[in-house]
């Protein structure tokens, strides 16, 4: 182990034949470099160190782009990047030991800065880059003198709710004084109390669309301002927020519909990546069990709010 704290394994003529720092798994130290083709994960949470639901990429084509893990590396899931795509095969993302923390392409040339660097480069400090469990990734800087005072000097995004996710299936993130709470939609509880990435479901049965007497047993609830993965099945010219509930509501195959412009979108559960955005007029329309909406209104809007 050298003092880098990198592991290193030598042969009998003292080359190095294996080293830690060459297969990064959740973090990059001053000295470290992620190489095209390689991933960090985010870790469940700070005590609990498996495999969390976010990842970051340095992809073939240059560019260094945040997922949620399991999904494809193509844009409509990514949720940040370098915007370095086309720069070459064999783009690394390199950390110094003064917490530079920049990207270089096959012939060693900067093609982009993260941070400017130049801060404490002696063996005082000790730099440290991560995706945390928020699916945001951060370069922190830690004192051995202090005690191990822990800062951040440099983040992905300010956004608390950018991370694609964060809130689970049927879930939706919303910021509140630069902090991210996770709220269900209207009809639905926490699947895992206190666990927001593990989504919502229904605080209902619904086996079916209509009762023994060919009455709709549902009603519609909106959940406005709110963006989600466009997942439609039918698309509905409908002129007001009225004619896209009577659509839903008379198909039952429609679980939801996406009202925006005069455009209505019929969807089917689970909605996925969803946040509330105000300058976006986007209206989640929710089909949810009439009976059930009367009866326990209240229980639906205490459970369904749930917070980071």
């Amino acid at each position: 182990m050298l003092d880098t704290g990198n592991f290193v394994v030598f042969n009998s003529d003292e080359d190095i034949i294996w080293q830690s720092f060459q297969y990064p798994t959740t973090s990059i130290l001053q000295g470290q470099h992620l190489s095209a083709g390689m991933e960090l994960f985010s870790s469940v949470s700070e005590t609990d160190q498996s495999t969390g639901i976010f990842r970051l990429k340095m992809q073939h084509d240059g560019n260094l782009v945040q997922y949620p893990v399991d999904t494809p590396d193509t844009a409509p899931y990514s949720y940040w990047s370098s915007f370095t795509d086309g720069k070459g095969d064999n783009v690394s993302l390199n950390l110094d030991n003064d917490g530079h923390l920049y990207m270089l392409n096959s012939t060693g040339f900067n093609i982009k800065d993260l941070n400017t660097g130049g801060y404490d480069d002696t063996n005082r400090t000790i730099y440290l880059m991560k995706i945390d469990s928020d699916g945001i990734f951060r370069l922190y800087s830690y004192r051995l003198d202090r005690n191990g005072n822990r800062s951040v000097i440099w983040s992905s995004t300010s956004d608390k709710c950018a991370p694609k996710g964060l809130c689970g299936l049927n879930g939706y993130c919303v910021d509140v004084d630069r902090e991210a709470n996770c709220i269900c939609l209207p009809g639905f509880a926490p699947v895992i109390e206190g666990n927001f990435t593990a989504g919502c479901e229904r605080n209902f049965s619904s086996d079916s669309c209509k009762s023994d007497d060919g009455t709709i047993q549902y009603t519609i609830q909106a959940a406005e301002n709110t963006v989600w993965e466009d997942n439609g099945y039918s698309e509905v010219t409908s002129t007001t927020r009225e004619e896209c509930d009577t659509a839903c509501y008379e198909d039952c195959n429609c679980e939801a519909a996406m009202f925006n412009d005069g455009k209505c979108t019929k969807q089917r559960l689970p909605l996925r990546y969803g946040r509330r955005d105000l300058s976006n007029s986007n209206i989640a329309l929710i089909k949810i069990q009439k009976v059930f909406y009367r009866q326990q209104h209240k229980i639906v809007r205490d459970r369904c709010s749930y917070f980071v």
